[in-house]
């Protein structure tokens, strides 16, 4: 009897028989993900999602971005998140782990991903590639062309989008938190980003990745993004990567030196609070007394 065997659990299938083994959930294979790694995958997730038209669901130990067919996963383990990206050209970077044959067109190539800040360009410019990569492999084959699909497939170009702020917006935005006492100034994605020390309350976002915008990313309490978009959505927004963390975008053309002050440092003392929350939570309990000191000895 004519049937086929299932690519994902090696099922035998027979023909007309329904047939589901996606058995488990992103939430499932995400759940005890710690917090770098959470980051790190909801920036992977946010960023393929905003390529375009796609399937994103879990399969077995991975989650699954597919167009007409798979162009990258993700499969998280304890450690790191292991991302297989599918290309029709060999990568040589150091970010790639190793590179296999997945067909006669397509190469897999396999990334470790640690923390939030190892997702941006060039892993981010590679999972575009491998969407594009996707969407002319399958009109390729309906062409009968996979064969020459390589060479067809432009390249992206790879780069920063170019800068609009010419230090004006940078300017405030820095006079504001560095009044803020603890406060720590470091480039991360080759962009200005605060400190409180220990954790990012403010992050600068200059044209990222071409959206238009000059503003700055803050988190925030539960409930606070979307209130203030509901408010005013020409002013705040929710930013990529870290807005599934409630985090919200703020215009900084459209909002007064006042008003700054105040998202900033609401921001700092959230951060702040969260990060005492954390490390209070963490300190051993006391040692009784009794067990502290020695055993005296017995008298004889």
């Amino acid at each position: 009897m004519a049937g086929r065997e299932c690519y994902h659990c090696k099922q035998w299938v027979e023909e007309g028989e329904e047939h589901d083994c996606w058995t488990t959930t992103e939430a499932a294979l995400t759940r005890d993900l710690f917090e770098d790694l959470r980051d790190a995958w909801d920036r992977l997730r946010e960023t393929a999602a905003s390529f375009g038209e796609q399937r994103i669901y879990a399969s077995h130990h991975s989650i699954m971005f597919s167009r007409k067919s798979c162009y990258f996963f993700v499969r998280p383990k304890r450690n790191f998140l292991e991302v297989c990206v599918f290309l029709g050209r060999a990568l040589k970077a150091p970010q790639v782990r190793r590179v296999e044959p997945s067909s006669k067109s397509k190469l897999a190539h396999f990334i470790r991903i640690t923390h939030r800040d190892e997702v941006e360009a060039p892993i981010t410019d590679w999972l575009r590639e491998a969407y594009e990569f996707s969407g002319g492999l399958s009109k390729a084959g309906r062409n009968g062309e996979n064969n020459h699909i390589a060479q067809e497939v432009p390249r992206l170009k790879a780069g920063p989008a170019p800068k609009l702020d010419k230090g004006k917006q940078l300017a405030r935005l820095r006079r504001i938190c560095k009044s803020i006492p603890g406060t720590i100034e470091k480039l991360s994605h080759g962009e200005p980003t605060f400190f409180t020390p220990k954790r990012v309350f403010a992050m600068f976002a200059n044209n990222h990745h071409g959206d238009g915008r000059v503003a700055v990313w803050l988190p925030a309490a539960a409930g606070v993004q979307t209130a203030l978009i509901e408010e005013a959505p020409e002013t705040y927004f929710r930013p990529p990567y870290v807005g599934v963390n409630g985090w919200v975008g703020v215009e900084l053309s459209k909002v007064d030196d006042e008003q700054l002050g105040a998202l900033v440092r609401e921001a700092f003392r959230f951060i702040d609070q969260k990060t005492r929350t954390s490390r209070s939570s963490k300190s051993p309990k006391p040692v009784r007394a009794e067990m502290r000191e020695p055993q005296r000895a017995r008298k004889t």
